[in-house]
């Protein structure tokens, strides 16, 4: 009888033994699991954020992807950057700016992307896709407008770009601004941002890295 006993419980021993390491391998392996999912999660965020020019993607804020449309469901858009294509999520809440046409496709568009959880908020054409052939991509109410286009020359006096339907000259106005941030001492053939006066003269000259 005892020595029954005795064999029980080593039995139930071993049991309980072969129970704990059972045990700890699932936590380790729960553990893999976590820190596999932490990585991806962190790899996802990245892989989106390197395709973006705007200084926001890299100080964990919200941030603007700049592609070319190849396809959009009602939960993804596929953008191609780079010559690469990148899919990305839509939010519920995602919306596109009013009166952007219904086909897109192969359009340069804007898209707001949430830092937090990788999703598209918001899309938007960009000016360049906007702008008519003399560069026009922003009229205002009292006449004034928007003009993108390459940068062919500069002087004291104007401002030289260069447009589809071909080269144009704007005189700067007497209170010409120029947003320094983003230019070099030879910003020739880069793209800018022109606000022009509706009597045509040029008030200020900006180059935005998200055009270039």
């Amino acid at each position: 009888m005892n020595k029954k006993m005795v064999l029980l419980c080593i039995s139930l021993a071993g049991a309980l033994t072969a129970g704990s390491l059972t045990g700890c391998s699932n936590q380790n392996d729960s553990s893999q699991n976590t820190s596999q999912n932490d990585n991806s999660s962190s790899e996802k965020k990245s892989n989106l954020q390197q395709y973006s020019k705007d200084p926001d993607s890299k100080q964990d804020e919200d941030f603007d992807l700049i592609g070319t449309l190849d396809k959009e469901t009602n939960n993804e858009l596929t953008l191609v950057i780079d010559d690469k294509k990148v899919k990305v999520p839509k939010s519920d809440s995602f919306k596109k700016e009013k009166d952007t046409p219904k086909n897109i496709d192969g359009k340069q568009v804007n898209v707001e992307i949430n830092a937090k959880n990788q999703n598209a908020e918001s899309l938007e054409l960009t000016p360049q896709a906007k702008a008519d052939s003399n560069g026009i991509y922003e009229k205002d109410a009292d006449g004034d407008y928007s003009v993108i286009g390459k940068l062919i020359n500069e002087t004291d006096n104007d401002v030289t770009i260069e447009v589809s339907s071909g080269k144009k000259t704007y005189k700067k106005s007497k209170d010409f601004e120029q947003d320094n941030d983003n230019m070099s001492k030879d910003s020739k053939n880069k793209v800018v941002r022109l606000e022009v006066k509706k009597n045509d003269e040029v008030e200020s000259l900006e180059i935005d890295p998200e055009d270039q």
